[in-house]
């Protein structure tokens, strides 16, 4: 808890206390970033996106179960009343969610077993795996209502990218292939 309050600290030093005040008027993020919690993968940072600009779904894996009601609320949110105008689904190296769904004895509390459950491990490589885990994120989200009817209408977007931690790079799916950026 020490380290929280002391980057608090740092944090209230040094931050621009108007712009923090003008966020008081709301929110318009431009695209909806479904990420993992994987602490090295912060989206913000990667993104270099300042308070406001992206609105970011976290959980383990990166994934859009569009069947659970936190996913639900969050995309609906986004893009019924914030207005986003693109999701990404950012996968990423050294996942473990994608390595669990290789090894299952990794499942070994009732939470990662069914929140893991559905997910499987294809590929060739752990970095393929992770890739056509991220892919698979995205036909759930095309097939979800309220992001369907948006992409109909012409006023969203998606997109699956892919970050590795080292080298340091940054991968989008384009035209059916993977291309670093």
């Amino acid at each position: 808890m020490k380290e929280l309050i002391e980057g608090y600290k740092h944090f209230a030093a040094t931050a621009d206390k108007d712009f923090y005040s003008e966020l008081t008027k709301g929110q318009k993020p431009h695209t909806l970033v479904i990420s993992c919690s994987d602490s090295r993968i912060i989206p913000e940072e990667i993104f270099s996106a300042k308070p406001g600009e992206i609105f970011v779904l976290r959980n383990v894996g990166n994934l859009a179960k569009t069947d659970e009601s936190s996913v639900q609320a969050c995309i609906d949110y986004a893009v019924l009343h914030l207005g986003i105008k693109n999701i990404v689904v950012l996968g990423h190296s050294c996942c473990g969610a994608v390595k669990a769904s290789e090894h299952k004895e990794h499942l070994d509390t009732s939470g990662l077993r069914s929140w893991l459950a559905e997910e499987e491990y294809r590929g060739d490589s752990t970095e393929s795996a992770e890739k056509d885990q991220t892919l698979r994120q995205l036909d759930k989200l095309l097939k979800y209502p309220a992001v369907k009817e948006t992409i109909a209408s012409g006023s969203l977007t998606l997109q699956a990218m892919y970050f590795a931690l080292s080298p340091l790079k940054m991968e989008v799916y384009r035209e059916g292939e993977w291309r670093e950026i």
